[in-house]
């Protein structure tokens, strides 16, 4: 292709190397995009958490089965019972240098619905043959209160993981989803996780991130336009590389 005094012909396997770069790096541009504004409509949503305020939490079984409940994000007030003989302990939480659990604590409303409490870290000791830690939990009719976020997602989950048929108590799951902390029980348990507020009696170590949005919206952005940028570069590179003066 001639353009003016100078001549560009690039090799047919540098145009598909170039095009099939700049699809990459224009898709993760589009993903960066995405997750911004994924992220903005989360801001939004803590903030209006935050100005509204705890709530009161009642949920009946008909509202679990529906797919109705709590919002993550918002703090909730619950009343009910722990039931600190069916513990499910989440493995393999690290903090600082130590290995531990995070104890999940099934609270029982007056409908029958379970809330699991995350009530917070306890360390592992002893090895494989030492028995898994059961603390102990408030006895009688509490009011907890806390924050309210949706089970914690492992960086890649491989296939269907659902462990329902282990046997006694504690459970020790690793990054369980929902369906899985809902086959331990025979009855309805909310889709999600109520965080024991820091300061609150009967929990252990706590330091929940309660502003759990990681990177911002603007962050995002600027990765996109890094992305978009690279493929720039990638056409201005095809370009000056194939281009030569014509004699």
């Amino acid at each position: 292709m001639n353009i003016g005094p100078f001549r560009f012909a690039p090799p047919w396997w540098g145009v598909a190397i170039t095009v099939m770069g700049v699809a990459i790096l224009s898709g993760l541009g589009v993903w960066q995009i995405e997750r911004a504004h994924y992220k903005e409509r989360l801001v939004a949503e803590h903030a209006a958490a935050r100005r509204a305020g705890p709530r009161h939490l009642h949920l009946d079984a008909a509202a679990v089965d529906g797919g109705r409940g709590p919002r993550p994000g918002y703090r909730y007030i619950v009343s009910g019972h722990y039931d600190a003989a069916h513990q499910l302990l989440l493995s393999d939480q690290v903090e600082g240098t130590r290995t531990g659990y995070r104890v999940w604590t099934p609270l029982v409303l007056d409908s029958g619905v379970r809330v699991m409490v995350d009530r917070g870290w306890v360390p592992k000791t002893g090895d494989r043959s030492t028995p898994k830690p059961n603390p102990q939990a408030p006895a009688g009719r509490v009011t907890v209160r806390g924050y309210w976020q949706g089970f914690p997602q492992p960086g890649l989950r491989l296939g269907d993981d659902r462990q329902c048929g282990l046997t006694g108590w504690p459970r020790a799951l690793n990054y369980p989803p929902a369906a899985t902390v809902r086959c331990q029980y025979r009855a309805p348990v909310a889709n999600g996780l109520l965080l024991l507020n820091p300061k609150a009696p009967g929990g252990f170590l706590r330091d929940w991130d309660e502003d759990a949005i990681g990177l911002r919206p603007w962050a995002h952005y600027v990765y996109a336009s890094q992305w978009f940028l690279m493929a720039v570069i990638a056409l201005i590179i095809l370009v000056v590389v194939n281009t030569r003066r014509r004699a």
